[in-house]
This record gives C-alpha cells, structure tokens and sequence, in this order.
C-alpha cells in the first residue's frame, strides 16, 4: 500500500508536465491541462487526437448497447454460454466507452483552461532535464527547483553532487 501511494503521488502531485506543440517552445501544463496530450504523463491511451477518440467512442458504442442484448438473448433461451459470452462482453465494451466519455470530457475542460492560458495543445512530452534545460535558456515563471523538476538527475543548487 505504501509503495502505491508513492507511485501516485510521483504520478499525480506533481506541478508541471513538460512539452511542446507543434514548435520548439517548451510549455509547463498542470494536470488538468493537459487533456489527452500527444504522450500521457499518466495512463496508458493509445488515442492522441480528439478525432481519433470520438472515432475509437462512436465505434465502440455500436457494441455496448448490443452486447447486453446479447446476454438477456442468452438468458431467455437459457443458453449459458452466450450469457456469458455476452456478459464480458459487455463488461469490455462499456467499460471501454465510459472510459472514452470520461477522456473525452476531459479533453474538452482541458482544452478550455489551455484556452484561457494561451496554451497549445501539447505534442511531444519533455523529460524533466530536457525542459529543465530550456527553461534555464529562456527564463519564464518556472522556478528552477526539485518541486517542478521531479526527474531531473541533475542537481540542483544546494544539493550534493
């Protein structure tokens, strides 16, 4: 139990994620604006676009509404087999389009709050010393510290080499 809260909070409490858009400009996201970024900082998605999840959605709700069908078919000719068949079924597929509502909503809140910051969308994840280094170059409102630099295997001032 331990060992998972700190893998979430690694994951999750940290300030900024790094990228950048279709440019060379590094950008610091928060979590929330972040959305469905080209590389998750957290999940494993495997759909970078907007389209390309409402695409990976409207397919996947065809088989969703059928596979419940497909159970009470199952249990009304009481054929155990296609129960089952269509209760995992069903499990996967709507699972799988809940999980795509649920991204897809926070795409939408995450583009909205880029929106407001001026941010683009974000393509390509830095690592913390790749960012780092840009952000030493051109100076922002990022303070150059272990708290926004997780990752970083440089150290930082007053660290021990």
């Amino acid at each position: 139990m331990a060992s998972d809260q700190s893998v979430r909070s690694i994951i999750v409490d940290r300030p900024y994620y790094y990228a950048t858009g279709m440019e060379r400009t590094v950008y610091a996201y928060t979590q929330d604006e972040w959305g469905i970024g080209g590389s998750q900082p957290s999940g494993n998605y495997s759909v970078h676009t907007t389209t390309g999840l409402y695409i990976v959605t409207i397919l996947m709700t065809i088989p969703a509404i059928v596979a419940p069908l497909i159970v009470i078919i199952g249990v009304v000719g009481l054929n155990i087999l296609l129960g089952l068949f269509g209760l995992v079924f069903t499990v996967l597929f709507t699972g799988g389009w809940l999980l795509a509502i649920r991204s897809l909503r926070r795409e939408w809140n995450a583009s909205k709050l880029r929106r407001l910051k001026g941010l683009p969308k974000p393509r390509f994840a830095l690592n913390d010393d790749k960012a780092r280094s840009w952000f030493e170059a051109n100076p922002s409102g990022i303070a150059i510290t272990r708290e926004n630099f997780p990752d970083s295997t440089r150290p930082f001032p007053g660290e021990p080499n």
